[in-house]
């Protein structure tokens, strides 16, 4: 243990020694000034350079001797010793050692070590009140701050005054609380009652809750404020069919009636069966209606029209057969009721009648049918009160209800659905009641009765003049809201009326012939005929007028007398085959008023001073076709049927004695011609306003007002002309005569109205891959040709039988070829060209007389290998010479010429046509296809006799000249149909084969291969990864750019420093130094170096080497620390690695540092500083006394030599600064980098 004693102590005496020599450099800088706290100077320098007081005044400075240029410590804050005080703020500028202290309020001088103790300054904030002390000042602060100078407000709100989530804002005077919703009070503690307002409707209960409230509903409401009323229904409570109609708080059902099965069903939701119809009573087809009360099952009976009673049992029905009346007496009535009424039901089909008349002969009111519609009048003492009418037919024989109102207003309406418009017409009328007490007392129904039957209380009603007397029936009349029951009449109340409705069916055996409507007239029937038919049961048909029979000609005239229209209608039949011909005329004053023709078939009208009118439809189809024309004021208008065709303007005429009205022709051949011609048909049932004009009278009628005056070769009834008499059926054809007309029956493979057209198409003329088309008089073969190239041509010649002008040629081709003849034929100095010409279809004619070449091109190019259909046509096919106009596809403007040429004439010449190719041209031919040409009708067959085929009977034909044969088809043969071409190539089709144009990226038939990218190796400096149509570089190290081709600039950002130049390299750089420069950055001052030898051969040593020369060997000799033939190695002494305890080592000149581990200490940290330190503190101390007087003698012995050494030691070595000044202050951050050497 003593032995161990002194080994200790030897490293504890030299840490205390360092201590002591720092703390009494301390104490000897103050005396420099604040400004040398820091100890800023370094290199030897002096702060404040010995002079108190300037060191006093401006806060010191660093003296350099003469050789320096700074010394001051790079990068030194003069503010890091904190050399302002109380809290006072430093600042300086960069690279100056001055300081400036910003002194608290209450302090001053250079660190604010002066306290000025006085309150002048006024630095109490916020109206705070300030106080002198021996040691400062204090500030009393007003309400609401508080801090040393008063300069914080206090916060009102640290209490958390505000209660239930409210929101604090405090101020100077206060604090406010920002309630949330359901609260207020000034600290929101008072809650909001939502339920003051009452919100809640029918009967809610409202819940006060926080912010809000909600409302508990009765069971019949929902909603917020339960303002909806709950629906019922929605469970369908309705059984059985029952429809549920919803109600406040309750629903009801409406049971069905049980039409469809007999079954009833009553209760409150439909679900009991009534029983009370089980054994019902009803009678006369009575419906039974079940009912339950008071538990028992009833029944009531819902009684049909024409009865009443409990059981339907009574019939409320007359019927009157002519002659007859029903009287009726009403109770007596007070001159207080204001009410009067009579509800019926009557059947009848007599347009004109008295249905009931109430009242006297002064006092009354009658309802009657007059012409089928209903009037009402009244008369109240022979003045005229009221009239009523409703227009609807109900003279029809069917049932009707009426009702008459007179109250306030007079009121009649038609009751039941056959009225769906104007069923109620109503107007005021001031009735005084005691003026009708008495006379609306009784009420007559059907008639009045005739003489004194009724007796003297009608008040010589008798005598008045009725409308006729009601045939058929009525019932459920009610007068006066009182129903009335014939069975309680006596016999002196009614004549010729019965029970019931006697009604016969005059019309059941259907008496009416030719489709004529029958009416039944309850007593007889009535047959509404339709034209041309007439009589008592419309069997008589009106006599036609035949016009024209066996190409005669003819007409009818018919003079008007003792008549005076302003307005008529004329109106027949008509039925002819012929295209024209005259059909009417009115005369007036032997001027033609008006006339009525036709022409192409269709009516024309024409008036005085007007143009023609034509009708739109033809009328010549040997049918019937009814025409009407319609003479108004002003106006003329014609039907055809019932349809307006139109109307022409006419002057204001009559139709009057003296006129003549003339059909089918005039008696003047010139004027007939003009309109038309003699009219060749049959013309029938001609009438004026329902008046007819007969040819040939059919009826015995009264005296006519138009009597006939002409007649001239007009037969009656309808026969046709024999046209088979001329044997006009050809080619074996049988004959068949229709009205005025013929039809053959033709044999097989003959067609047309004569069978004078043979069907060449039915006997199969043309092969199988070819399409007959029929031509006048034979057949073409129409087939698409396909040509392979060079010698494929076919060329033809006209028979010379080729007649008609040649103005037009139409083909279709398809090709990929660019540049091709089509069609060519040239007789000079004409010729034609068609072809294409760079991708487009080009046109050339020379022709007739003209010396213009004519040339066309077509817009778009026609060399994709599809079908297109073109059209080379004169403008004006007419005209010797015109413009040609080209159709491309059915284009809408195409192409025209702007010269003029002649027509294709030439080619009915001994020239020949080429297709596909030109002679003599040595070039290859068309490679594709063309259909048949045609040229104005005549077809460039592909077939002809020589091949086989049959022989064409047309006169005018193109014939094939050349012997070789064509091959025909061109199938579509849709070979990319089936989407070869992968990754979105292209399939182009050709004809017998497919081509895919690969899309970017992709080769090979199908495109199935991706096109190797990377194969031309286009990263320069780098990987390339292949794409689709692309490749990415993955760069070298140093180099950028799509292709890795650019080297990136290490040179930008380079830390080169002291004007070094910076040299770019691949993916690093360097620097070349200044000539005293050296290190990687440049940033170190080259060492002393030696050179020994000669020009020819030296030697050069780094590092304070010494160079030698010994019997002409060149040698470097290295100081310590340095190796090498140069001495550019610096030994590394740490290599060995010296330090223990994980001590940190770092390599020195000629020798290492250990920076040690806490708890650790020694040059290579061996002393473990926890172990035995009690034990050895009274031996420390002793060595604590020994090692102050040691240490004063050692401070004198450093201040002598340190003396001495700046006065003799004059350089500055910043290699040194760098290795033995920064990397000290870098231990506790990083261990230290590699030394740099020169090398």
């Amino acid at each position: 243990m003593n032995n161990m004693a002194p080994s200790r102590r030897s490293p504890l005496l030299f840490y205390l020694s360092v201590l002591l020599l720092v703390l009494l450099k301390k104490s000897l800088c103050m005396k420099d000034g604040p400004r040398c706290l820091s100890n800023p100077c370094q290199k030897d320098s002096e702060c404040g350079g010995g002079d108190a007081a300037a060191a006093a005044t401006t806060g010191g400075g660093c003296h350099c001797p003469d050789s320096l240029q700074d010394c001051v410590q790079t990068g030194y804050d003069p503010c890091s010793s904190s050399p302002c005080l109380h809290n006072a703020t430093c600042s300086s500028a960069a690279g100056n050692l001055n300081f400036t202290c910003s002194c608290p309020l209450g302090y001053t001088g250079a660190t604010c070590e002066v306290a000025t103790g006085t309150c002048d300054w006024h630095f109490c904030m916020h109206g705070g009140t300030c106080h002198d002390k021996v040691d400062g000042v204090a500030c009393l602060c007003a309400e609401g701050y508080t801090g040393t100078y008063c300069e914080r407000e206090i916060d009102k709100c640290l209490s958390s005054p505000c209660l239930n989530g409210a929101v604090c804002r405090g101020n100077m005077t206060g604090y406010a609380c920002y309630c949330v919703p359901g609260y207020q009070g000034k600290h929101c503690h008072l809650e909001v009652n939502e339920c003051v307002s009452e919100p809640c409707l029918n009967g809610g209960t409202c819940l006060n809750m926080i912010g809000k409230y909600e409302c508990i509903c009765p069971q019949e409401y929902t909603g917020i404020h339960c303002e909806e009323d709950v629906n019922e229904c929605h469970i369908n409570p309705c059984q059985n069919g029952g429809t549920c109609e919803n109600s406040f708080g309750n629903y009801t059902c409406h049971c069905p009636p049980g039409e469809e099965d007999g079954i009833f069903y009553s209760g409150w939701n439909c679900s009991e069966v009534l029983l009370g119809c089980i054994q019902h009573k009803c009678q006369n087809k009575g419906l039974c209606i079940p009912h339950l009360r008071n538990g028992q099952h009833r029944f009531s009976c819902l009684c049909p029209n024409g009865y009443t009673g409990v059981h339907c049992e009574t019939m409320t029905t007359v019927s009157f057969q002519g002659n007859g009346f029903l009287q009726v007496h009403s109770a007596t009535a007070t001159a207080q009721d204001s009410f009067y009424n009579i509800n019926l039901r009557f059947l009848t089909a007599q347009p004109t009648t008295l249905i009931f008349y109430r009242g006297d002969k002064d006092t009354f009111m009658k309802l009657e049918l007059l012409n089928g519609y209903l009037h009402l009048s009244m008369q109240i003492n022979n003045k005229s009160k009221a009239f009523l009418h409703i227009p609807h037919n109900v003279s029809d024989g069917e049932w009707h209800s009426v009702e008459v109102i007179i109250a306030r207003m007079v009121t009649l309406k038609l009751l039941d659905s056959s009225c769906m418009e104007s069923c109620l017409h109503e107007t005021t009328a001031t009735i005084d009641r005691n003026q009708t007490l008495f006379a609306f007392q009784s009420t007559f129904f059907g008639s009045l009765p005739v003489g004194n039957r009724s007796g003297d209380s009608l008040q010589n009603i008798y005598n008045l003049q009725p409308a006729p007397s009601f045939v058929g029936c009525l019932q459920d009349i009610e007068i006066d809201l009182n129903f009335f029951i014939p069975e309680n009449l006596s016999c002196d109340s009614y004549l010729n009326v019965k029970a019931g409705c006697a009604k016969k069916d005059w019309c059941e055996q259907h008496p009416c012939q030719n489709k004529g409507r029958c009416v039944n007239l309850w007593l007889s029937y009535q047959c509404d005929c339709y034209r041309p038919y007439t009589g008592p049961d419309c069997a008589t048909e009106y006599i036609p007028g035949r016009f024209g029979h066996e190409e005669s000609t003819g007409y009818a005239a018919f003079t008007v007398q003792d008549i005076d229209y302003e307005s008529g209608t004329i109106s027949m039949f008509l039925r002819t085959r012929k295209s024209s011909g005259f059909l009417f005329a009115l005369e007036k004053n032997r001027f033609l008023f008006l006339k009525v023709w036709l022409e192409d078939g269709k009516l024309i009208l024409l008036g005085p001073s007007s143009t023609k009118f034509q009708g739109t439809q033809a009328v010549n189809d040997g049918n019937f076709y009814l025409i009407s024309l319609k003479i108004e004021p002003n106006k003329t208008e014609l039907f055809h049927s019932t349809q307006n065709l139109g109307s022409i303007s006419t002057p204001i005429i009559k139709i009057q004695s003296g006129d003549i009205i003339y059909i089918g022709g005039l008696p003047e051949d010139q004027e007939t011609n003009i309109n038309g011609g003699y009219f060749k048909g049959c013309i029938q049932d001609l009438r004026l306003n329902n008046q007819p004009l007969e040819f040939f009278p059919v009826t015995t009628s009264e005296k006519s007002v138009i009597s006939k005056s002409a007649l001239i070769n007009v037969a009656p009834g309808c026969a046709g002309d024999n046209f088979c008499k001329s044997n006009p059926c050809q080619n074996g054809g049988v004959c068949y005569s229709i009205w005025d007309d013929f039809t053959c029956t033709c044999p097989p493979n003959t067609a047309g109205k004569a069978c004078e057209e043979v069907q060449w198409c039915e006997l199969s003329p043309c092969p199988h891959e070819a399409q007959c088309q029929p031509v006048h008089r034979g057949f073409e073969c129409l087939a698409n040709a396909i040509f392979s190239g060079r010698s494929s041509a076919v060329f033809y010649r006209s028979n010379g039988k080729i007649r008609r002008d040649l103005t037009k040629i139409t083909f279709g081709f398809r090709t990929r070829d660019s540049d091709v003849i089509l069609l060519y034929a040239e007789k000079e100095p004409e010729f034609i060209t068609i072809g294409i010409q760079n991708t487009k279809l080009g046109i050339q004619l020379q022709s007739g007389n003209s010396f213009y070449t004519l040339s066309l091109t077509s817009s778009q190019p026609v060399n994709d290998g599809q079908w297109h259909h073109v059209t080379f046509s004169m403008v004006e096919p007419l005209s010797q010479s015109s413009r040609w106009h080209i159709d491309l596809d059915d284009e809408e403007d195409g192409v025209t010429s702007t010269v003029a040429t002649g027509n294709l004439n030439f080619l009915r010449e001994e020239i020949d046509i080429y297709l596909a190719d030109k002679p003599f041209d040595n070039l290859d031919g068309l490679r594709g296809c063309i259909s048949t040409v045609e040229i104005d009708g005549i077809y460039l067959s592909y077939f002809d006799s020589a091949d086989g085929y049959m022989k064409k009977p047309q006169e005018e034909q193109f014939l094939k000249i050349s012997a070789n044969s064509v091959a025909t088809g061109c199938p579509q043969l849709e070979a990319c149909s089936s989407n070869p071409c992968m990754h979105d190539g292209v399939c182009e089709d050709f004809y017998t084969y497919y081509l895919c144009i690969c899309a970017e990226g992709y080769t090979g038939t199908h495109c199935g291969i991706n096109i190797d990218d990377c194969a031309s190796n286009p990263c320069v400096h780098g990987n390339c990864s292949d794409g689709i149509a692309s490749y990415n570089c993955v760069c070298d190290p140093g180099y950028t750019g799509a292709r890795c081709e650019e080297d990136i600039d290490d040179c930008r950002g380079h830390l080169c420093a002291n004007g070094a130049t910076c040299i770019d390299e691949v993916n690093s750089y360097s620097c070349l130094c200044p000539g005293n420069f050296t290190g990687r950055f440049c940033r170190r001052i080259q060492v002393p170096s030696t050179v020994c030898g000669n020009e020819k051969r030296n030697l050069t040593c780094y590092n304070y080497g010494n160079c030698t020369e010994h019997q002409g060997y060149l040698k470097c000799t290295c100081i310590p620390g340095f190796t090498g033939q140069r001495c550019e190695v610096d030994i590394n002494e740490c290599i060995s690695d010296p330090c223990l305890h994980g001590g940190l080592c770092q390599n020195l000149l000629n020798k290492f540092h250990c920076v040690c581990e806490m708890n650790y200490a020694g040059e290579r940290c061996e002393i473990d500083l926890t172990a035995d330190l009690a034990s050895n503190i009274f031996t420390s101390v002793g060595s604590v006394t020994l090692a102050l007087l040691f240490i004063f003698l050692l401070a004198g012995t450093v201040s002598i030599v340190t003396a001495n050494k700046r006065a003799t030691q004059g350089t500055y070595s910043p290699s040194r600064q760098e290795k033995e000044g920064s990397r000290v202050e870098m231990w506790d951050m990083e261990p230290p980098p590699p030394m740099e050497r020169l090398i």
